[in-house]
């Protein structure tokens, strides 16, 4: 069991044309520049976009469909045993550890009966897998998930960094009730680079068609060299079909960095912290930009940063506040989150702003809230939706495996899982959509460069 992550169900952090691929002969991470470029926002000549108006109190979500009940399948005796032994090990851990003794509201014996009467009646492995998944959710904390075997191994390569697909190499950002999604970062070997499509533009279609087929796959597959017609969309500017050559993609995540020119104020994208070269990557990135002067200040961009892994994020933590700033609760214990102190440049002092939104999860929630309890940062943007339990996980013989909220968190100071009733409200609030501004027109950016200028 290991009990170091935070995070949303990575169903919003995608890969484009992801093949899963026998590792051979893998590549050597790619570094990070040693050079900081020119952020495209330039202070007195950009014009922010106007972002609408709806966005400050967005609509709420409809709930999804009831599932299809599923049919019963012939399946052997030693894969029935199997299925009902992964089944009795997931309940057993919910009943045991889950965090919310009255199981979140919910009746956990008779969902367990349910489930269990569809495996006895017998399920396609498939099915199973899905089933388990269903099982979990309806928990309705929208953070335990269960996760098959082909999925922890996918997991396993995003934390290790090492990427190994062949498709577009872009993270993508589902845009909320709508069929298209959003550039959030792009490979360094990606063969959209060169092609005038950016970060922030949105995908409408996929030769002609669908994002995904009706398996749920993307239509942007396939193999090394053929073709795929892409339609995308810049902010605020006209549909326009691109075509592009499939390429293999050995490369690691890279956090993006820019200096607001006129000024030494520095910008930090962190799409993630579920990789765990990024506490590295941080920490080069303010070594670099530190290297002729100190900062004037420094805008952290979370605003679609999904959450990760606890040491990653304690990394990046540790580079500007120190101490104790709150508690992990669980059934049976209370620890500690403690930062201890790693100065890089004067990151210990330089003034922050921090953007979040409502795609900031997890421990992008916690990280951010923390620093502003430590009184090391202001927080600029739209309120997040307060999802930051912490999670265990646990390992099932089939190697599929349970990702299960066991603690919640009591920030220094304030209640226990406050965040998770109030999520993290902006001290400037200023909602933004990824898809409706690029860097240059960043109306949150524009805001904080300002702030750090002018203290307001």
């Amino acid at each position: 069991m290991k009990t170091n992550m935070a995070r949303l169900r990575p169903v919003v952090f995608l890969l484009l044309c992801l093949i899963p691929t026998i590792a051979t002969a893998q590549t050597s991470p790619t570094k990070a520049p040693q050079t900081v470029r020119a952020c495209d926002y330039i202070p007195g000549v950009s014009v922010p976009a106007v972002m609408p108006a709806d966005l400050a109190n967005p609509p709420t979500i409809t709930p999804e469909p009831t599932a299809t009940p599923f049919a019963p399948s012939k399946v052997d005796a030693t894969t029935a045993a199997l299925q009902l032994k992964i089944y009795n090990a997931l309940w057993k851990a919910v009943n045991d550890h889950y965090v919310y003794t009255d199981f979140n509201g919910h009746d956990w014996k008779a969902i367990g009966a349910t489930y269990q009467a569809l495996v006895k009646k017998g399920l396609s492995q498939d099915d199973f897998y899905l089933a388990m998944e269903r099982m979990i959710a309806e928990l309705g904390d929208d953070h335990s998930h269960f996760e098959s075997p082909t999925e922890v191994a996918a997991e396993k390569e995003q934390v290790e960094s090492k990427y190994d697909y062949v498709g577009l190499g872009a993270l993508l950002l589902p845009i909320e009730g709508a069929d298209r999604t959003a550039i959030m970062s792009i490979f360094p070997d990606s063969p959209l680079i060169g092609a005038g499509i950016k970060v922030h533009d949105t995908i409408l279609a996929v030769d002609g068609g669908p994002l995904r087929d009706i398996d749920g796959n993307s239509r942007t597959q396939g193999l090394v060299g053929t073709k795929v017609t892409t339609t995308f969309k810049h902010p605020g500017g006209q549909p326009q079909d691109v075509t592009l050559t499939r390429r293999r993609i050995q490369s690691s995540l890279l956090i993006d960095t820019c200096i607001v020119p006129t000024t030494h104020i520095g910008y930090l994208f962190l799409p993630t912290v579920f990789d765990d070269t990024i506490g590295d990557q941080v920490e080069n990135a303010l070594k670099v930009m530190t290297q002729d002067a100190p900062l004037q200040g420094l805008v952290i961009d979370n605003r679609v940063n999904t959450g990760g892994i606890s040491t990653t994020a304690n990394e990046i933590m540790n580079l500007f506040a120190s101490g104790q700033q709150g508690y992990f609760i669980s059934r049976v214990r209370k620890q500690a989150l403690t930062l201890r102190p790693n100065d890089v440049g004067g990151s210990q002092t330089v003034p922050l702003v921090i953007l979040v939104d409502t795609d900031t999860v997890s421990y992008g929630e916690i990280m951010s809230g923390v620093l502003r309890v430590a009184g090391r940062a202001t927080i600029i943007g739209g309120t997040t939706l307060g999802n930051v339990e912490r999670l265990s996980s646990y390992d099932m013989p089939d190697g599929s495996q349970l990702w299960l909220a066991t603690e919640t968190f009591q920030p220094r100071g304030e209640a226990n899982g406050i965040w998770e009733q109030t999520g993290i409200i902006p001290d400037i609030s200023l909602p933004t959509r990824w898809d409706l501004f690029t860097e240059a027109t960043d109306p949150a950016l524009a805001r904080a460069v300002d702030f750090l200028t002018h203290g307001k």
